[in-house]
């Protein structure tokens, strides 16, 4: 009994320090592209992989849909890229590592700070909660959001996109559980 036990303590310990060098540490993460404002591709090991930051959803713009492509997506992706290309980061995962695409989730911490609020505090994104509420960042979205509204940044501006939005807000919380998911 006590050898089985012994046994599974060294498997799972073994398991967690794989999966912990899989994923990465401090600043092993190389951002090489901007996919858009709410995607980026990352260097790990010599391979790259793409990253869809958590909790953000900045517009359109490389959709194949090029109706979907709109002005402020290019401001955001070029928010992104000036601010992300070329750093070491550190990626921050939610409880689910990838999406349906195959994208790994995280929150891109750049030397300590959440990259993924500075878009909404820059009023990029809204907080996005389609999938859930962030379980650590949650009030700091809320109040990131808050503040960019108040000041009218970027998406906040525009009557069009301020209307878009908050629908699509209202949409999410209908969709979600207040079960925080990320």
């Amino acid at each position: 009994m006590k050898r089985n036990l012994t046994a599974s303590i060294f498997a799972g310990l073994t398991f967690f320090l794989l999966c912990s060098i899989a994923l990465g540490s401090s600043k092993d993460y190389k951002v090489i592209r901007a996919v858009d404002g709410d995607t980026v591709v990352v260097a790990h090991h010599g391979k790259q992989e793409k990253v869809r930051l958590l909790c953000i959803d900045t517009p359109e713009s490389v959709h194949p849909d090029k109706k979907q492509n709109i002005p402020m997506g290019k401001v955001a992706s070029d928010f992104t890229s000036k601010r992300l290309l070329g750093k070491s980061v550190d990626l921050e995962f939610g409880p689910e590592l990838r999406d349906r695409y195959g994208r790994l989730l995280a929150y891109v911490l750049v030397e300590g700070k959440n990259f993924n609020l500075e878009v909404v505090r820059q009023g990029l994104s809204p907080y996005y909660t389609k999938y859930g509420l962030s379980r650590k960042y949650d009030q700091d979205f809320r109040e990131a959001e808050k503040l960019a509204r108040k000041d009218k940044l970027n998406i906040w501006r525009d009557p069009e996109l301020t209307e878009r939005y908050m629908r699509l807000k209202s949409k999410w919380g209908q969709e979600q559980s207040k079960v925080s998911h990320r």
